[in-house]
Formats: C-alpha cells, structure tokens, sequence
C-alpha cells in the first residue's frame, strides 16, 4: 500500500512537472516574440508612425493575449486613443472658433449690403461743361508768288 500510494504520488508530481515544462516550452517563445514585436512597435511610435505601431501592437494583443507584451500592447493601444481623442477635441475647438469669427465676419458683410441696398439713391450730379475756347485759326505761311519765266523768243 505504500509502494501505490508513493507511485501515485510519483505519477502526479511528474505529471505537473510535465505540464509545466510543456508550458514554459510552449509559452517562453511566445513571450520573446511578442516581447520583440513590442519593441518594434515602440520604435515605429518614436518614428511617429502612429498607424504601423497601432498595428503592430494589436498583433501582440491578438496573437499572444496571455503575455506581459500583451498587457504592454493594450496599455500603449489606450494611450494612443487618448491622445487621438485629445488631438481631434483641439481640432473641433479650433474649427469652431473659426466657424464663429467666419459667422461674426458674414454677419457683418450682410449687414452692410442691406444697408447700401436700403440707402437712398444718390442725388444726380449736374456737372456744366466749360465753355469751349474759340477755335484759333491756323495761320498758314502765306507762298511766294511764283516768278514769271522770262520768255525768249528768237528773232528770225
């Protein structure tokens, strides 16, 4: 009875000794890839490659949730959302602002039209001509009369 009882206590120690080699072969792996995969996708976010790195550590999650990369990868993929979420609120802040100075400028320029339009219309203007100067006469060198021509008839 004690030789089964020490086998059966033999047989099941080395069975968790087993699953446990079998876990760390099968999972040791794992934790250097992703532990790389980690890595790089720190590098790709200090390159400012948001969209690579973004995808990089949704790999990690996916592919070896049961790894400290992993719990890494999630903690980086919610800094990365709230910096998203912080970006685009400045940006519709700054949109906004512009959309009210926009609205104020409309405002005024429609203003000013209704008020040209509701103005009186101006009142004519009479413009007299000056008197036109008397034309002065060309005076035109008077021509030398031409000389006579001297005729000179033979005599016969």
């Amino acid at each position: 009875m004690k030789i089964r009882a020490l086998l059966t206590f033999t047989g099941i120690v080395s069975s968790i000794l087993g699953a446990l080699v079998v876990y760390l072969i099968m999972s040791v792996p794992n934790d250097l890839r992703a532990d790389s995969l980690l890595k790089e996708a720190r590098e790709q976010l200090k390159e400012g490659k948001k969209a690579e790195a973004r995808e990089s550590l949704s790999k990690i999650v996916q592919q070896y949730p049961r790894t400290d990369a992993a719990a890494a990868a999630t903690a980086a993929l919610v800094q990365l959302g709230d910096r998203d979420r912080d970006e685009l609120s400045r940006a519709i802040a700054q949109i906004r602002k512009q959309n009210e100075q926009q609205s104020k400028l409309i405002a005024d320029l429609q203003t000013n039209v209704n008020a040209i339009r509701n103005a009186p219309p101006p009142a004519p203007v009479t413009v007299t001509a000056p008197t036109p100067k008397p034309a002065a006469k060309k005076v035109t060198p008077k021509k030398k009369p031409t000389p006579k021509k001297k005729t000179t008839r033979r005599r016969r």
